[in-house]
């Protein structure tokens, strides 16, 4: 028998158990034969996987099989199911002062920035690896490991990671928290003023500007922009400002948007819509969509 790899837990100890025999079952079925047994040490429990050598393998390619294998379930544990306890923490320890519901906002956006659905920057399969290889280094000299000792004192970086995704999470709450309100009084200004023209049409061109056009489709001249536009120009306000400031100032009855090929618009068309409301038309494809105005 080789020397066992004990691994111990004292908040979810069943979970660590059932995984681990899952893990192994999978190499047994592969001629790697292991017995675990269950030792309490206080509030511990351990589980000493006890191992054995496969013939036709060395016994150091047959330990160090089985040790990737309870490094890299372990690491699966921690990832998918303590991490969501590490960031629940952080949220606690770091933003005290926010209420129950405010906590569980970030709790959850800070989930969502780490497990986007599609392109992910912190791919969860990423974590995995380091925390794995941090593992696999742990037992190289050590053959006893406590899970929540274990990420408490040699998982700070990690635990790093997740406190700076707990950062983002809030930064990006205050900054929709911040545009909602902004979306709030655009949609006053709007309301409580009477429309100056009855319909605008939007046309969003590749290169990058913008043409207002009236029902008749003409250029929209209106006095009460030109000041306006004088004064956004000589400033350092983008296209995209400009755009709502006209709109809002010209409060149309009708708003018909129309987009040029391959056009890129930020987030210009998500705020008309969340300002103007079922006033909002998308065009579908017409001659001014394909640049033939």
């Amino acid at each position: 028998m080789l020397e066992p790899i004990s691994i111990g837990s004292y908040t979810n100890s069943r979970l660590v158990f059932e995984r681990l025999n899952n893990e192994l079952a999978v190499l047994q079925s592969e001629g790697f034969p292991f017995d675990i047994d269950i030792d309490m040490v206080g509030e511990i429990t351990f589980m000493d996987c006890l191992l054995y050598h496969k013939e036709g393998f060395s016994v150091e390619d047959t330990f160090n099989t089985i040790k990737f294998s309870i490094a890299n379930c372990l690491a699966e544990i921690i990832v998918e199911e303590w991490e969501t306890l590490l960031i629940r923490k952080i949220v606690r320890d770091n933003f005290y002062y926010y209420n129950d519901e405010e906590k569980q906002a970030i709790l959850n956006k800070a989930k969502s920035i780490l497990n986007p659905t599609g392109l992910n920057p912190y791919h969860q399969h990423q974590r995995k690896e380091k925390v794995k290889n941090k593992i696999l280094d742990y037992l190289e000299p050590q053959k006893h490991l406590v899970v929540e000792g274990f990420i408490s004192f040699r998982l700070k970086d990690y635990q790093k990671e997740l406190e700076n995704i707990v950062n983002s999470a809030v930064d990006e709450l205050l900054m929709e928290k911040e545009y909602l309100e902004f979306i709030r009084l655009l949609k006053y200004f709007v309301e409580i003023q009477e429309p100056r023209i009855r319909k605008v049409q939007v046309i969003f061109k590749q290169s990058g500007k913008f043409s207002l056009l009236d029902e008749e489709n003409k250029v929209i001249k209106h006095e009460c922009l030109e000041g306006l536009m004088v004064d956004m120009l000589e400033s350092e306000t983008n296209y995209e400002d400009l755009l709502i400031s006209a709109l809002i100032t010209l409060a149309p009855q009708e708003l018909v948007l129309h987009k040029e090929l391959d056009v890129e618009t930020g987030d210009a068309i998500k705020t008309i819509q969340n300002v103007f409301g079922n006033r909002v038309v998308n065009c579908s494809g017409c001659k001014k969509c394909r640049g033939k105005n």
